[in-house]
């Protein structure tokens, strides 16, 4: 995603110009524009030109036009497996052919200029716009592939593979005089400088998905040397890496060990092309969310007073520090009344500042179309609360 410029519009209003560049810049596009926001893009018209008495007889010719739209948004939508984005408003600008206060629907399309008007860009909208401006925070999936001597550091997208580092290191053959000595000190030496180069690059706390591909044999040694060395410097607990060696360990079931012909970036989409790893994936990406949801159903099944969904239940166990999960589908951010988005993202912010984990869920996918079912707002609580669903009259 580029994001041109902004612009402040009457010391409140704001204006930034996009320019969506895949299908996951029309996501975050799809979850900016709301009701009352106000676009401006440029769009095809098919309309009749020729005087006035060609046109009443009939014989004007159709021609296709670019125009300038500004619309009044109100309503949006989008089709992911379609790649298509429609936005439906009120014309507030008057041209030839484009009728001031009528109505059009414009397609948001690839590479092609989008201006969004607001009167005001709540946090929700911020952490968007820094995560669509974001490769590292798009990526879900971070991928080492490799053979001897040579690395690759990637984050993937659904649309692109970003190489974030490459590391070479000269390998020599077996010798008669030497045998594998000097082989194996330059590939240990090898294996740490590909280490490294993973602290420094994921976090492994925010990809859902960590790749390790190779010919042969050498995936599964990195996977192992990694866990070894983690735990290693986890227990002499003194070094500056020491939190995130405690986050690999803690995260470890994300981490798939693959096998490719080649450790050039053409092996990593044969990793990526195998139907037996992309349901690996599939099942990966969302395992967290997936785990926190099925502990919340469990517990809401047993009825332990831990499980609870809907606002107001919601609101009484944060205001007592109780809550351990909160899961938030992203359709509340999305609501029409202001004051209702405004209340959500306070929720949200206020669970982070109590030390409880939130997790928003996509209502284009199977685990938020669940939640939606149950309010859309639901939380996993630290420790049994019975009747949080009775009012304080009762």
């Amino acid at each position: 995603m580029q994001v041109k410029n902004r612009v402040k519009l009457k010391d409140k209003n704001v204006a930034l110009t996009l320019i969506p560049e895949d299908s996951e810049d029309l996501w975050y596009i799809f979850n900016l524009v709301k009701k009352g926001d106000t676009v401006q893009l440029l769009t095809h018209r098919n309309v009749k030109k020729g005087n006035q008495n060609q046109i009443t007889k009939g014989k004007s010719k159709m021609e296709k036009i670019l125009v300038k739209l500004r619309l009044l948004v109100e309503e949006v939508d989008y089709i992911a497996s379609d790649l298509t984005m429609r936005i439906n408003g009120k014309s507030l600008l008057q041209q030839e052919f484009i009728p001031l206060n009528s109505y059009h629907t414009a397609e948001v399309e690839l590479n092609k200029e989008i201006s969004i008007v607001k009167e005001s860009w709540d946090e929700y909208d911020m952490t968007l716009l820094n995560d669509l401006c974001s490769v590292e925070k798009k990526a879900d999936i971070g991928a080492v592939v490799f053979q001897e001597g040579v690395a690759h550091v990637c984050y993937v997208t659904e649309q692109m593979t970003v190489l974030q580092s490459k590391v070479e290191k000269l390998i020599p053959r077996k010798n008669k005089e030497y045998g594998t000595r000097d082989l194996d000190k330059a590939m240990n030496s090898f294996y740490n400088m590909i280490i490294q180069a993973i602290i420094r690059h994921f976090d492994f706390e925010k990809l859902k998905v960590i790749i390790l591909a190779s010919p042969g044999f050498l995936a599964k040694t990195l996977y192992d040397r990694l866990i070894q060395e983690c735990t290693n410097l986890q227990s002499t607990g003194n070094t500056k890496d020491a939190k995130k060696f405690n986050s690999i360990l803690s995260n470890k079931l994300k981490i798939l060990v693959a096998h490719c012909s080649t450790g050039y970036l053409q092996g990593l989409e044969e990793v990526l092309e195998d139907p037996q790893l992309q349901k690996k994936l599939a099942d990966t990406k969302f395992f967290e969310e997936s785990e926190v949801l099925s502990k919340f159903q469990r517990a809401l099944n047993e009825d332990d007073g831990r499980a609870w969904y809907g606002l107001e239940e919601i609101q009484k166990a944060l205001q007592m520090d109780a809550v351990r999960f909160l899961m938030i589908s992203d359709q509340l951010f999305q609501n029409d009344d202001i004051e209702v988005r405004r209340m959500y993202i306070d929720l949200s912010e206020q669970a982070k500042a109590l030390g409880a984990k939130v997790y928003i869920f996509s209502s284009l996918h199977e685990l938020g179309i669940q939640l939606n079912q149950l309010t859309g707002i639901a939380a996993l609580l630290k420790y049994p609360v019975p009747d949080l669903d009775e009012s304080d009259e009762e």
